[in-house]
Order: structure tokens, then sequence, then C-alpha cells
């Protein structure tokens, strides 16, 4: 699903115009962005847990430079999916079976 089927399916359901709906996506999307960017981590029942983390300093090998370098350490976003969304995808079926 893209982004703009994403819009047009919420649209229809929330019997909102598109611009509507747009709006609101973006809206929700901004206060996640700020919710994790001050840190706090947040739970969207029925979906799971949003928080972050930082990722430490890791020493890697580059093979194009042949020698082991240090990726500086960043702040990364978890996600742990809720009990109710890991009981409606154990039972789903993949496509190609």
């Amino acid at each position: 699903m893209t982004y703009s089927d994403l819009i047009d399916q919420l649209a229809e359901e929330l019997d909102l115009t598109k611009k509507e709906t747009k709006s609101l996506v973006k809206e929700v999307i901004s206060e996640f962005t700020t919710l994790l960017g001050e840190e706090t981590g947040f739970t969207i029942p029925d979906l799971g847990t949003f928080k972050t983390r930082v990722k430490e300093v890791q020493k890697v090998y580059s093979p194009h430079h042949e020698k082991y370098m240090l990726v500086p350490p960043k702040r990364i976003v978890e996600f742990s999916p809720g009990k109710s969304l890991k009981n409606n995808l154990k039972f789903v079926k993949p496509a190609n079976e």
C-alpha cells in the first residue's frame, strides 16, 4: 500500500476529503516525531509501543578502506508490537502459500 492509497482508504472510511485526511495523517506523524525527538516513548493500543534508544559506538570493518572504523553513536527508534497485533498476524498465511 502506498501513502496515497492509505489517504484514499482513510478518506473513504472516515468520510473526509482527501485534503483533510492528508492533513490529519501529517499531524499524527508530526506528533509522533515530536514525541520521539523528546525521547518520550508512546503506546498505541492494539498496535504497539514506540521508543528511542542510543545505539553506542560500533567498530565495523570497511572492505573499501580495508580497515576497521568507528561508527558514531546514534539514536534509533524501536517498535514493540502489541499483543493484539501479534495475535492477528500469527494466523495470517503468506501470499506465496
